[in-house]
């Protein structure tokens, strides 16, 4: 007689999230392995007519006894993952009340400004400075090889610690143009407060030491100002008082740098002491201290500066030499008071 073939009979799960179930799966005892036979699952899906299809178990069970019936719990599936919480917006502050003004956070306190670091020579220099003075100057030059002739004059005059100079050249041919420095007087020589250039109109630099910053009025870039920074005029005086006041500036060779501000930048201009020279001028023939700039590059104006001893150091010839071959020469022909 045949063996029998054993059912194993599955009922349906319940669906999650749907109210509990009262059926459960019936496990019926599979057939010996010896009698050849198979299991069969039943998986009838509600109202389904289809009869059960038999498959093969991924693993024989070794057991031959009928096992008893067990009674599997209802399977409930794991609830999803929440998801991180969302970052809480920022707090709003709080509306001011009506007819107050909001008052604005103290902002950080800006960094001080760090004093620039003075050129050896300008630490080791003592000021003299020449007296009250009106320097009328003989103009000759060449511009696009035309020759011509005009007048010049430096005037220098100081209170207190307070100074005034102007630099101006009269023209038939080009007019006049004017340069003034004002600004008071310190241990470390000239410091100009503001520089002047006009010619038909004016353009200034502002020398604003509280922010370290030198502004033009012609609205290019501003530039941080270096210790001893001087502008066209103050220069001459500043050179002047300095070789007055420290006899080791004049010795031949020495080098001496500063910042050299005009109405819309500033570089650092370095003169060369040439030694003494006597020459020849207007007012009389007279020794002097020749200090030459030393050019960065080919466009750089060559400057040649005569100090006056007999004048407290202050020019007696100046001679600048343009780019484009332009001459300006200016010799001393007088010597009053402003």
């Amino acid at each position: 007689m045949p063996a029998p073939k054993a059912q194993s009979e599955l009922s349906a799960l319940p669906v999650a999230g749907s109210a509990p179930s009262s059926k459960v799966a019936k496990v019926v005892a599979p057939p010996a392995a010896s009698s050849g036979a198979t299991a069969r699952l039943d998986t009838p899906e509600a109202g389904a007519s289809t009869p059960p299809t038999a498959t093969t178990p991924e693993e024989p069970v070794l057991a031959s006894t009928p096992a008893p019936e067990v009674i599997a719990p209802p399977v409930t599936p794991a609830p999803p993952a929440e998801a991180a919480p969302a970052p809480a917006p920022p707090a709003e502050a709080a509306p001011a009340p009506a007819g107050e003004t909001p008052v604005a956070a103290d902002a950080a306190p800006a960094p001080p400004v760090q004093a620039p670091v003075a050129p050896a020579w300008l630490s080791q220099a003592t000021f003299v400075w020449p007296a009250p003075s009106l320097l009328q100057f003989e103009l000759s030059g060449t511009s696009k090889g035309v020759r011509y002739t005009a007048s010049a004059n430096i005037s220098w005059q100081h209170q207190d610690n307070n100074y005034q100079l102007r630099h101006e050249i009269q023209a038939f041919v080009f007019g006049k143009r004017s340069q003034t420095s004002v600004g008071q007087m310190g241990a470390r020589g000239l410091l100009p407060t503001r520089f002047g250039d006009q010619f038909r109109q004016e353009q200034a630099a502002h020398f604003d030491r509280t922010k370290g910053l030198l502004i033009y009025s012609a609205n290019t870039p501003s530039q941080a100002i270096e210790a001893g920074a001087q502008d066209r005029v103050s220069l001459f005086v500043q050179l002047a008082a300095a070789m007055a006041g420290t006899p080791a500036l004049r010795a031949e060779g020495r080098q001496l740098s500063l910042q050299v501000v005009s109405a819309k930048q500033a570089e650092v201009w370095t003169f060369a002491v040439l030694g003494t020279e006597k020459i020849k001028l207007p007012v009389g023939d007279m020794d002097s201290l020749k200090l030459h700039r030393l050019p960065r590059n080919e466009y750089d104006q060559k400057i040649d500066i005569w100090l006056s001893p007999a004048y407290g150091y202050l020019p007696a010839r100046i001679r600048i030499i343009q780019a484009n071959g332009d001459v300006i020469e200016e010799t001393l022909k007088s010597v009053g008071k402003p």
